[in-house]
């Protein structure tokens, strides 16, 4: 009575070799060949994630593949679902009934530890292309979520190239590309401006200019244009970039940092809070981000805050770092395509406009004004940098949130350094102009007080009429550095040294110092060569603050 399977066994169990497609064979040998580009999704060919015991929580998605409205779900094809790169789904196109509608469709279960809030991302395989193509549609997770059945699938879009337009300023402009093509070449990138109108790009490690007639030349030039990094672009007038290139892949686009000041891009689509986009770098990791326009700083415990609450598409940011570290922005965001110019304007009878482009270098202080002993405790001022009678930089002030204090954080501006800047600020209710008696001297990337520990501008008659600090001798020095201070009467004076990421790293002097002429050293035996600031202050506030070089 026994009978001959498929496979020509008396009494057998017919195909039990699995292909790698899943089809069931004889022989493993009777397999069509894998195709070139086959993803290792489903290894076990079942059609469901090979992992999926290690997840406690679930939800099905029923889906299809389509691109500019035509579905691509066909035979053989793939899909799979990630939670940035680990992945978190697998769905092989199985026909569906006649009678519901024909055609194919994905059946996908979708794992999790967590009961929502994850942000499932997804890759499509074509048997008919032997391609892998993102997906530009997110899904968020949700325990026993059902999307979509065979008669009404979930649509799932290709991530198709985009077009997008950058308005860039005449002067400095610092920006990033979220998109890439085949060619990332200067010349490529930037084939959309008219010769002439762009004619220095540099980004942290390289630069290139741009010859007329030929293009681009430089280091530079050798790497192109990458998506991790910011440029600094400078433009003779205003005009816009235009490019086209498919969305980055932000998960699998890693952000390397290192020690110290790091250049780096935009990747996503989208805008996130500074917070957010940020989340990825371990804590205390980093301590403070700028951009063209705005900087923030990191407080342990609480995160970033500042005046870059936001982080943008196609902006560029410079971030300091005190330990090696890496991140990837979220990758839950959709598709833009738009780029808002940075401008910081105040419109009042002050100042009218600072424009960030006009300028290559920039730093930054917190800042806590004090007017006749009484510190700003309400928004009814701006205040002001000059560097002579140009107006370098102007912020209104904001209550910090860990301490309720009013500051401001002042981004200023110089195409050189050692400028001598002096202040202003400017009474609304009053219209009235007040000067303030300190100075400070500009550095590219200075980095002045924080929320917690502003530096202290005064306008007060209780400082002593005459008072004199000397520049600092000799500068540079190694590894003793000197000032003399010349007083009127006895003051009570308090001497730090700052390292260029704002962080006090010594104590000079703290006491009361006699009328007449007093000299207060540094010994910086033990630190490292560099660029650091003496800040002097007394009991009203700072006096003077003066950059000093290490050199060994």
């Amino acid at each position: 009575t026994a009978v001959e399977d498929e496979c020509g066994v008396c009494d057998g169990d017919g195909a039990s070799d699995t292909c790698w497609d899943g089809d069931l064979v004889c022989d493993l040998s009777e397999c069509s060949d894998q195709p070139v580009n086959y993803p290792d999704w489903d290894l076990n060919g079942d059609g469901v994630l090979d992992n999926y015991n290690d997840y406690e929580n679930n939800g099905s998605i029923t889906a299809r593949v389509y691109e500019d409205g035509l579905n691509l779900t066909g035979s053989g094809d793939l899909i799979a679902g990630f939670v940035n790169s680990e992945q978190r789904g697998v769905g092989v196109a199985t026909v569906v009934p006649e009678f519901l509608g024909g055609g194919y469709a994905f059946l996908m279960m979708i794992y999790s530890n967590e009961s929502s809030g994850e942000n499932i991302s997804f890759k499509y395989y074509s048997a008919l292309n032997d391609e892998i193509f993102d997906i530009g549609t997110t899904v968020e997770f949700e325990n026993n979520m059902t999307l979509g059945d065979v008669t009404n699938p979930y649509v799932l879009e290709i991530m198709t190239d985009i077009d997008v337009v950058l308005d860039l300023s005449g002067g400095w402009n610092w920006f990033s590309l979220n998109v890439f093509s085949d060619d990332m070449s200067l010349n490529n990138v930037l084939y959309g401006l008219e010769p002439g109108s762009a004619t220095y790009i540099k980004s942290i490690t390289a630069f290139a200019d741009y010859y007329e007639g030929y293009g681009w030349y430089g280091q530079l030039s050798q790497f192109g244009i990458s998506n991790t990094e910011m440029y600094k672009l400078y433009l003779v007038y205003d005009e816009a970039l235009e490019f086209t290139g498919a969305p980055v892949d932000v998960a699998d686009t890693p952000i390397i940092l290192s020690t110290g000041w790091n250049w780096i891009g935009y990747t996503p689509q989208v805008s996130y809070s500074t917070n957010y986009a940020l989340s990825g770098i371990a804590a205390d990791n980093a301590t403070y981000i700028k951009g063209q326009a705005g900087f923030a700083d990191y407080y342990t415990g609480y995160g970033w805050y500042g005046q870059l609450s936001d982080m943008n598409p196609f902006y560029g940011y410079q971030i300091y770092m005190v330990n090696d570290d890496q991140f990837t922005y979220p990758s839950d965001g959709l598709l833009s395509s738009s780029f808002i110019d940075n401008k910081n304007n105040i419109v009042n009878n002050f100042v009218v406009d600072v424009n960030p482009h006009d300028y290559e270098f920039n730093g930054s202080a917190t800042i806590e004004v004090v007017v006749d002993g009484n510190k700003i405790n309400n928004t009814d001022y701006s205040l002001a940098a000059f560097n002579g009678d140009q107006c370098v930089g102007i912020t209104k002030p904001y209550k910090f949130p860990l301490n309720d204090l009013y500051v401001f954080g002042l981004m200023m501006y110089s195409n050189e350094e050692n400028a001598f800047l002096s202040f202003k600020l400017y009474d609304e209710n009053k219209n009235e102009y007040i000067d303030l008696d300190q100075k400070i001297d500009f550095i590219s990337d200075m980095h002045l007080g924080d929320g917690l520990n502003p530096i202290v501008m005064t306008s007060t008659v209780n400082i002593p009429n005459e008072f004199d600090i000397s520049a600092a001798y000799p500068n540079p020095f190694n590894p003793i550095v000197n000032f003399d201070i010349s007083l009127s009467s006895d003051t009570f004076i308090s001497a730090s040294v700052f390292n260029i990421s704002g962080q006090k790293i010594a104590n000079i002097y703290e006491g009361s110092l006699n009328s007449g002429m007093s000299t207060i050293s540094w010994n910086a035996m033990g630190f490292a060569s560099g660029i650091y600031f003496i800040n002097i202050e007394s009991n009203n506030g700072l006096l003077s603050s003066q950059k000093i070089s290490l050199l060994k």
